[in-house]
């Protein structure tokens, strides 16, 4: 299993700028309060693919115990100095396992778009062995099929950066292990640009 060595780079790159961007911008705090519905009081949650940490940032926020794994060191290096109430690893998540315990909630914002079509079968599978009974996962993806390959120009450098498209009965027919159960509501602005927010529950 080989990292993608371009889109790192690319996180490396954008992490200060996004975490500027997103640290102040809540937009996603009615997702993660109907996600929090779901689970119990308190609830430990793995931020799969979790940036410089601002969404893990409100998870805590709203009384979640939270560990976020990256695969990019600038992101973990910004998350663990902006938000220190939370767990950060540097860990490439599609070999995800039991070395960081059990979670009764799995968020994973916009994470799912690195991820090939053949890869997402063992990834949801690694995710539904690392959730507690009765446990949820909610699958923030860019709606499709096929990949788009964009060429954002940073720091004067052009780098080629790949996304996977997901849809709902890719994600619902992946696993036996987890059950779909519907769409989360994302703002309107998310919604234009094609995202779109799952909630799968484990079996």
């Amino acid at each position: 299993m080989q990292i993608d060595e371009a889109t790192r780079r690319f996180y490396d790159l954008t992490a200060w700028e996004t975490a500027e961007r997103w640290y102040p911008n809540d937009v996603l705090l009615p997702t993660i309060r109907a996600f929090l519905s779901y689970l119990p009081e308190n609830p430990r949650i793995l931020d799969l693919g979790c940036g410089p940490g601002h969404e893990s940032l409100r998870l805590a926020s709203e009384g979640a115990t939270v560990l976020g794994l990256d695969y990019s060191p600038e992101s973990i290096r910004i998350a663990r100095e902006r938000c220190p109430e939370c767990g950060f690893e540097l860990a490439d998540f599609r070999a995800l396992d039991g070395r960081f315990g059990t979670f009764h909630g799995v968020w994973a914002a916009g994470s799912l778009i690195h991820i090939r079509p053949d890869e997402l079968l063992p990834l949801l599978d690694r995710i539904a062995d690392v959730l507690e009974a009765g446990g949820y996962l909610l699958a923030i993806v860019r709606e499709g099929q096929g990949t788009r390959v964009l060429w954002p120009v940073v720091d004067g450098q052009k780098l080629k950066r790949v996304i996977y498209l997901h849809r709902a009965q890719d994600l619902a027919s992946a696993t036996p292990k987890l059950v779909y159960r519907h769409e989360l509501q994302l703002p309107a602005e998310q919604i234009d640009q094609g995202w779109r927010a799952h909630l799968l529950a484990l079996v």
